[in-house]
């Protein structure tokens, strides 16, 4: 950045020919073009989820005008939540490291994108699921309730009868009545399978996990909300079992004061939305070492952040029902997997958690990748927070390979297929982590492009000052640190200056706009019409630029060790 030079005054209304004299006597050369506001990220493609749940998540993105990710992510955890501890894969070949399919996930856009509506098809299976085990049990409901009823009388008849038996001193009798009375119990109706939780303390979420041990999934809609009530200081032990929660095998406790002990095998799936400058910030805190700095943010493994779609068109039409139809039988295939059957037991596992392994293909797969994923990470060249985040990514990945595998209605060991697409799959999440992280680390490269068209339209007897844009309140520019920020940027890439103000009190500083802003603004526009996409036929490298797997037109995998 230039140094700043003073001038003696220069006071609140000048002349605006006064100003462009000023500006132009600085010294300008061309300036340069500024970054992409957001990095580019991987498109969705259908193809990485099996086609009985893909055709279903392009149809609601087409009747939604959204992007396909939003319902694409949703659809996953959600798989994840019904499939939840029952099942569990082994992605070693001799090793007893066990990993069940418990994803947290979110999706970030602005609220018109319809965030929340696009994930409704997700919520709506699980529902669909919930209803079902309600209807399998009802009878059985309905006996249960009727013995409840009949229950106080037949107490009533007993201790009349042992009464009766020992008045004519049949001991026998009264003895065998009340064998008899012991015996009654209250009446347990069965429950049927509890999927969705919502709004919920975390002592009701214990109790809830406690009767349905197979997993649950806390749908949370403002998950910048939820995040941040975990950050208050009367939270920390909620926020620690949040943390343990994600592992999906942890056994959690509740010993609060008036509720006794609650004890559960905690497997919580998690999904919500997120605003792009509500994300960002919170996230901009935790990477500074703010309370969020624990792994929380870091746990959101299925995190998509698509770039906006620039057209919108009025789509009215039925649903396509055959998509619905299959989506449906997937779901219900998953919920009604026999765990027992197709997977196995280690009778030295506590847990007693069945699992499956991959195939001999699969299993290379899988080994290739984890053995250049781990290597990446120990290199030391990605920024910590990062770092932290691709590292959930060795549980990530066999956990995805499962769901695929178990949705596409395979059976036997996981496929190299379903391995593969978990492959894709991570790929293609880094490159949207990798937005996250580069905004929440620079957030004024969202900002320079806005700032700088609103200084070329600055009124031209008004001089810049960091405390008159921040009063403007305009989005992401409400305080004077990213402000001084977003100009720092701007300085350093030539399109703006700063001078050092004598106004014969406290000196401040003004800043001047290059007198052909405007037009190096349009030259750029024109060469770059739009940003360039990644496809999915090509690698994300990450924040390091060191590419992993390629996935070249063929669609075989290309995995090559990095010595």
């Amino acid at each position: 950045m230039r140094d700043t030079p003073e001038i003696e005054t220069l006071p609140v209304h000048i002349d605006a020919d006064e100003v462009e004299r000023r500006a132009r006597e600085l010294e300008w050369s061309d300036p340069d073009e500024l970054p992409d506001e957001l990095p580019t990220v991987m498109p969705y493609r259908s193809e990485l989820l099996p086609r009985s749940v893909g055709a279903a998540v392009d149809d609601i993105a087409e009747r939604m005008q959204c992007p396909p990710d939003y319902p694409a992510a949703s659809m996953l955890v959600a798989m994840a939540a019904v499939v939840g501890c029952r099942l569990g894969i082994r992605p070693r070949r001799y090793d007893d490291w066990l990993v069940v399919p418990n994803l947290w996930g979110c999706v970030v856009g602005r609220p018109s994108l319809k965030k929340t509506p696009a994930t409704k098809g997700a919520e709506r299976q699980l529902r669909h699921i919930e209803a079902r085990a309600r209807e399998a049990l009802q009878s059985d409901i309905e006996d249960a309730e009727l013995d409840a009823v009949l229950l106080p009388e037949q107490r009533k008849l007993l201790e009349q009868q042992i009464k009766a038996a020992l008045k004519k001193g049949d001991e026998e009798a009264a003895r065998n009545h009340a064998s008899a009375l012991q015996d009654l119990q209250e009446v347990q109706p069965p429950e049927p399978r509890r999927i969705i939780a919502k709004e919920c303390s975390i002592q009701k979420l214990i109790e809830m996990l406690g009767r349905h041990p197979g997993g649950m999934m806390l749908f949370v809609d403002e998950l910048l909300g939820w995040m941040r009530k975990l950050d208050r200081d009367d939270q920390g032990g909620v926020r620690q079992i949040y943390l343990s929660l994600w592992n999906g095998t942890e056994v959690v406790n509740d010993d609060t004061i008036g509720r006794g002990e609650l004890t559960a095998r905690g497997c919580v799936s998690l999904f919500g939305c997120f605003t792009p400058g509500g994300l960002t910030s919170y996230v901009s805190a935790a990477i500074r070492g703010g309370r969020g700095d624990d792994g929380l943010v870091q746990r959101l493994q299925i995190c998509v952040w698509p770039d906006s779609p620039k057209d919108y068109k009025s789509v009215d039409r039925w649903p396509d029902n055959q998509a619905k139809d299959r989506l449906r039988e997937t779901f219900e295939r998953l919920a009604d997997i026999d765990a027992q059957a197709i997977g196995e037991l280690d009778r030295y596992d506590e847990d007693g958690i069945p699992f499956m392994r991959f195939d001999a293909d699969a299993q290379e797969l899988f080994d290739t990748w984890d053995l250049n994923h781990q290597r990446r990470l120990r290199a030391g060249d990605l920024p910590e927070a990062f770092e932290s985040h691709l590292s959930k990514y060795a549980s990530m990945v066999p956990s995805i390979a499962l769901l695929l595998h178990l949705a596409s209605g395979d059976e036997g060991a996981v496929s190299a297929t379903a391995t593969q697409s978990a492959i894709r799959w991570a790929e293609y999440l880094e490159s949207h982590a990798q937005r996250l992280y580069a905004v929440a680390t620079s957030p004024q490269r969202q900002h320079a492009g806005p700032l700088l068209r609103r200084l070329i339209d600055w009124p031209k007897d008004k001089p810049i000052r960091t405390s008159v844009i921040a009063k403007r309140g305009w989005s992401g520019l409400a305080s004077t640190e990213v402000v001084d920020e977003t100009l720092a940027l701007l300085a350093e890439a030539g399109w703006v200056q700063s001078v050092r103000v004598n106004t014969g009190g406290r000196p401040t500083t003004d800043w001047f706009v290059h007198p052909e802003a405007a037009n190096f603004l349009q030259i750029y526009q024109r060469e770059t019409t739009k940003t360039p996409e990644t496809t999915p036929d090509e690698t994300f490298g990450g924040f390091d630029g060191s590419g992993l797997v390629r996935f070249p037109d063929n669609g075989v995998c290309d995995v090559e060790v990095i010595v």
